[in-house]
């Protein structure tokens, strides 16, 4: 039997998350091409992350024969060829790979599973021997034990001190200046102690990115052990910050396989298929491996990914938390286990972070890269203040910081214009979710009054009046921060500035993305859309449905909106290059998952009253049948972040980006929502 892999199964990763920053990050044909895919990567104290388990080796000895599971690239081969062995790889609910002889019989069948620790760096690989005959196994695990954005140059570990220690089941190893201590644990076996470099291991994707591409990687022991028919065997990776205590291997192990054996599992996963005969024979390919039940679990699973214990990680391997990202994505919360408590942590967590009336754009990694350059944060703050907690008098007293500021205080990037629109002081930055920039230089600067910034203002504006008026406050009622003060019947007197003040956006064809100081600047963008999702409304139903109209026709594609329609001489069709050429294109026609939600929010304030439940179930499950099918089929275990603007097939971006999980986990469940009234 052939080994007919899915295309998806080369370009679409697995990631499993500890809910702490750390993370495991392949492909389903587990070959590592970027410097963050690996075994084990720990998630350390402010969301610092360090990669310590690159791979490993893997010798099977079978019938007097050796034979190599894994895969590496190096610069001029691929060697070994063990993803010739691999029957399928499945990487939902957590990745399995089934390995066989080449060409694939049930005399050598081996299942490799990995399970990640919870709340804890540490990751399990068990092998189960699924064939008639015994099997010995060789592993050497590969360690990198580096920052998770660096590689290790050649010749490094012929410079750095390391020490190791091997005990007869179990190792430590440790390198110089890192703070992290390794361990590893073979549960039944032999461990002995080596000292091996694997030099010039090659990362193509890196190379594509234009950043330092080959490393080299260090193997302190080897694990050695049986396995009879039937029989299974757990070699157990764990790492803890120096000086504190290791995480206990087994208890750990036995944690984690019960975290994810509460999961669905495909239903031609082996162990699914188990007692039931041929294996190779009930293997599917192309077809549906999940109900629609399961679906939805393994998708909220996917959401989990994100989440720590008071915030979000942005997305997976290389973002930490963004302020901007964690509250757009925070109203999917409410789909999710415990997710109603955890926004109230992370709002109170937020607050607490507010200076002069912003918001962090992004608290960094281990206390380093935090930045205050977000227009539109501390407005999505105020709004979700208000949709999670309206009558919280903490929450309310941040909500006010940042209206207040954002009215009164001249030191800020923003300012308010005669109208009571905020427009964007010019400089080195990027206030808006388009942000890129380049030597100092925004791509997409938007300076002005940008279309979805001033719709967040009318609408945070409207959500702390609704929030002080359920509090028992009358418009005759001062609000008061950070020595500014306004009474409620100020705030809505401004709130209805506001609300005229948007309609200069308003074009014969679409709406200005932005007002400069030479007048509305119309580029078809997904920003309009953004604009009249929120839930104040500004804009009559009928001028909106003529922006939409329009969107859907320029901007929609199956992976999500583009950020600037084809028809605009600057659009860029691609996603690729260096990091210059795709920051250039970044905001540019690149498509957004995440931007499907707020043009599903739209459609059904148009649709609504218009079309029956089923009409609307019918066009929404269109709109992301795309990624259901994708998980549904096995083939996804995330939702990337962004996609090239014209045939977008291929992930791009971060491979695992939480407000496009929770894009399509919101729209599910207002499809759910619409099935429960047909």
């Amino acid at each position: 039997m052939e080994a007919p892999f899915p295309r998806a199964a080369y370009h679409n990763e697995w990631l499993l998350t500890n809910r702490r920053g750390g993370y495991a990050l392949g492909f389903g044909n587990m070959i590592n091409e970027r410097k963050y895919n690996g075994l084990l990567v720990a998630g350390l104290a402010g969301l610092a992350r360090i990669h310590v388990l690159a791979s490993l080796e893997e010798q099977v000895e079978w019938q007097g024969a050796r034979l190599f599971l894994d895969s590496h690239h190096y610069p001029d081969t691929i060697y070994p060829q063990g993803f010739e062995h691999i029957v399928k790889s499945w990487p939902r609910p957590y990745p399995s790979v089934l390995y066989s002889s080449y060409p694939a019989s049930n005399y050598l069948l081996i299942l490799k599973e990995l399970f990640f620790f919870q709340e804890d760096n540490g990751v399990v690989i068990r092998y189960t021997n699924l064939g008639p005959e015994a099997l010995s196994l060789t592993v050497r695990p590969r360690f990198s034990l580096r920052d998770h954005h660096q590689v290790n140059p050649s010749g490094l570990w012929d410079q750095v001190d390391r020490t190791r220690t091997a005990d007869g089941e179990a190792f430590t190893f440790r390198r110089a200046g890192v703070g992290v201590v390794a361990s590893g644990f073979c549960e039944r076996g032999a461990v002995v102690e080596r000292d091996i470099v694997f030099h010039q291991v090659f990362l193509p994707y890196e190379a594509s990115r234009g950043y330092e591409a080959t490393e080299d990687l260090y193997c302190p022991a080897e694990m050695r052990f049986t396995l009879n028919p039937g029989q299974s065997n757990r070699l157990i990776f764990t790492a803890q910050a120096e000086g504190e205590p290791a995480p206990d291997p087994l208890s750990g192990a036995e944690k984690a396989e019960r975290f994810y054996r509460r999961q669905p599992l495909p239903a031609d996963h082996p162990l699914k298929l188990k007692g039931e005969g041929d294996v190779l024979g009930r293997i599917l390919f192309d077809q549906k491996l999940f109900s629609h039940k399961e679906y939805f679990r393994i998708l909220t699973l996917a959401a989990e990914d994100f989440l720590t214990g008071d915030d979000m990680v942005a997305g997976y391997p290389w973002f930490g938390s963004w302020s901007r990202d964690s509250l757009i994505c925070l109203s999917g919360l409410k789909h999710i286990p415990g997710g109603q408590r955890l926004a109230l942590r992370l709002l109170r967590k937020y607050g607490r972070a507010i200076k002069d009336g912003l918001l962090p754009n992004t608290f960094g990694e281990g206390g380093q890269g935090l930045n205050y350059h977000a227009a539109d944060s501390p407005l999505w703050y105020v709004l979700r203040c208000w949709e999670f907690a309206p009558r919280d008098r903490g929450l309310l007293g941040r909500s006010t910081q940042v209206v207040l500021n954002y009215m009164f205080n001249q030191d800020l990037p923003i300012f308010l214009d005669d109208d009571g629109l905020v427009n964007l002081r010019p400089g080195n930055w990027a206030l808006t979710w388009m942000d890129a920039v380049i030597y100092d230089q925004p791509v997409t600067p938007r300076w002005g009054k940008p279309i979805e910034i001033n719709a967040l203002w009318y609408n945070a504006l409207m959500a702390l009046l609704e929030a002080a008026r359920a509090q028992g406050l009358e418009d005759s009622d001062v609000l008061a921060a950070d020595g500014f003060k306004a009474s409620l019947a100020e705030l809505a007197a401004l709130a209805g500035r506001v609300k005229q003040g948007l309609a200069d956006f308003v074009g014969p064809e679409y709406l200005a993305d932005r007002i400069d100081k030479n007048g509305p600047v119309f580029e078809i963008r997904p920003n309009a859309i953004l604009a009249l999702s929120l839930p104040f409304d500004w804009l009559d139903r009928g001028q909106m449905a003529h922006v939409f109209r329009r969107a859907e026709a320029e901007l929609l594609t199956p992976y999500g909106l583009r950020s600037l329609a084809p028809s605009h001489p600057a659009f860029k069709n691609k996603y690729l290059g260096n990091h210059k050429q795709r920051d250039l294109s970044y905001h540019q026609g690149t498509v957004w998952t995440w931007l499907l939600l707020p043009y599903a929010r739209v459609y059904l304030k148009l649709h609504r009253g218009d079309l029956g439940p089923q009409d609307l179930v019918k066009d929404l499950t269109g709109l992301i049948w795309t990624f259901r099918d994708g998980f549904l089929k096995g083939n996804l275990a995330s939702v990337a972040e962004i996609w090239d603007g014209l045939q977008p097939a291929i992930p791009k971006g971060c491979p695992a980006q939480a407000w496009s999980v929770m894009a399509l986990l919101e729209i599910e469940h207002l499809i759910a929502e619409l099935e429960d009234l047909a």
